[in-house]
């Protein structure tokens, strides 16, 4: 029976190393695929047969083959490939992106960061499976409720009204006040010094173009400079008003207009007006005078802007001091706009996305604004090793890899997310071809026992002729 279970023997070999080819050809063929890990195999030998005891009771055993003890993969992360595609993500360190089936609500799970947005705005693999993730607030930035799909349809940064405008100014020191007795108006460019403008929004997010007008009124008994400020608008934009002629725009719903400074006969300001700036000797704003203005929109709510010249060095009217030199400013030379900060904005809708390594998905809209939308769910398992897999990168849980847990990149010893990446295959080609060659010669001296045998079998039967 010895010769026969040498044939038996061989064909063990052939069989355990024909699969651990068929192993080679799937990691050499999946060179290619997004988060493939390659498997390796693992032989061990079959339970020998005792073939006798000898006089100091030690058995004589002969083996029975080889067979394959297991097949396990390499969890090793493989390269990240840039991509150009805002949706695609890979995971730099542990971790596995999960999935919904939309059909089954099946989860499944996968390193292959490839996704893209279907017809509803859902963001999918390429097998239609539903990422999952936390929506965010729209404020805080931060993860809130449970894991669910993650969605963007009909998606909009609706509007916000300006509520503060600070206005980075320069005067001119050298202006000349005007005639004494001159009333304000702005139809009349006779009647103030300069002009600055700022675009605005209204509840609606309709633009609205306001203008600031400027005049010096004259030295206080301290030599600092005073000038008087109004704001219009044109008539058109507000209750009351007539299009194509400006408003000026007051106090309260009242529209309470502004008192002028008071200057005497020789010129000098003797009190300082409601809508003032006082600037001192190196230019610096001094005292702001400048109460919250109330917009009567016309078909829309009435805005109240807060107009900020800079923080003053004395008196501040948001009650925040400084050196009077980050706003407006009085120096020698001609009147420049420096700049013009205003909050709100139009509506928007989703323009694109964005991707940061935290895995929050930011939605940048139409009218400039960015926010977070979601953070990214990546899963963990205590034996990942186990998990099945089913086809098309995905993997799914199974009794010995136990429950997943859902956690935040960066979290918990989870990964990051490199966003406009995908990782690739960790099969090393020239790893996978030599043990290709040694598997071959396996087989080969595995087939050479088979052929010894049956010469063996062969020599047997012609004793008997």
């Amino acid at each position: 029976m010895g010769i026969y279970n040498a044939l038996f023997t061989g064909a063990s070999g052939l069989s355990s190393f024909g699969e651990a080819v068929r192993v080679i050809g799937d990691n050499i063929a999946n060179v290619n695929s997004l988060g493939f890990k390659s498997q390796n195999v693992v032989f061990s030998d079959v339970l020998s047969q005792t073939v006798g005891v000898t006089r100091s009771n030690i058995a004589n055993q002969v083996g029975n083959g080889v067979r394959i003890g297991a097949i396990t993969r390499d969890s090793q992360q493989g390269s990240i490939q840039s991509t150009t595609n805002p949706t695609d993500m890979a995971i730099n360190g542990n971790g596995l992106f999960a999935l919904r089936d939309p059909a089954t609500s099946q989860l499944s799970y996968t390193r292959a960061g490839a996704f893209i947005l279907d017809k509803n705005s859902n963001l999918i693999d390429g097998q239609g499976n539903v990422v999952q993730g936390w929506s965010t607030d729209p404020v805080t930035a931060v993860a809130t409720g449970k894991v669910k799909d993650i969605a963007f349809a009909n998606l909009a940064a609706q509007a916000k009204a300006t509520s503060k405008v600070t206005a980075g100014l320069s005067l001119d020191s050298n202006a000349t006040p005007l005639a004494s007795g001159t009333t304000f108006s702005a139809s009349d460019p006779a009647t103030y010094h300069y002009k600055a403008e700022v675009n605005t929004y209204d509840s609606l997010g309709k633009t609205h173009a306001i203008s600031l007008h400027l005049t010096k009124m004259g030295l206080d008994a301290s030599g600092n400079s005073v000038w008087d400020w109004h704001a219009s608008v044109d008539g058109g934009d507000v209750t009351g008003g007539t299009a194509g002629t400006p408003k000026e725009v007051g106090v309260g719903s009242g529209q309470t207009l502004p008192t002028a400074s008071t200057v005497n006969t020789s010129g000098v300001v003797t009190a300082v007006g409601t809508q003032s700036l006082v600037f001192g000797s190196s230019g610096q704003l001094v005292t702001e005078k400048s109460p919250s203005l109330t917009f009567q929109w016309a078909n829309a709510t009435p805005g109240v802007i807060a107009m900020d010249f800079g923080n003053a060095t004395g008196t501040d009217a948001q009650g925040i001091t400084g050196t009077g030199l980050e706003g407006t400013v009085q120096m020698a030379g001609s009147f420049a706009t420096r700049q013009m900060i205003r909050d709100g904005f139009t509506a928007g809708f989703l323009d694109k996305l964005e991707t940061d390594s935290s895995g929050k998905i930011f939605g940048v809209f139409t009218n400039g604004q960015r926010r977070a939308l979601y953070q990214v769910a990546l899963a963990k398992f205590p034996n990942p090793d186990v998990l099945n897999h089913v086809g098309n990168n995905l993997l799914q849980e199974t009794i010995a890899s136990g429950s997943p847990v859902l956690e935040k990149p960066g979290n918990g010893g989870m990964g990051t997310v490199t966003p406009f990446g995908l990782e690739q295959s960790n099969v090393d080609l020239a790893n996978e071809f030599v043990k290709l060659i040694v598997v071959q010669r396996g087989y080969e001296a595995n087939s050479k026992t088979i052929l010894t045998t049956d010469q063996m079998l062969q020599s047997l039967m012609q004793i008997k002729r």
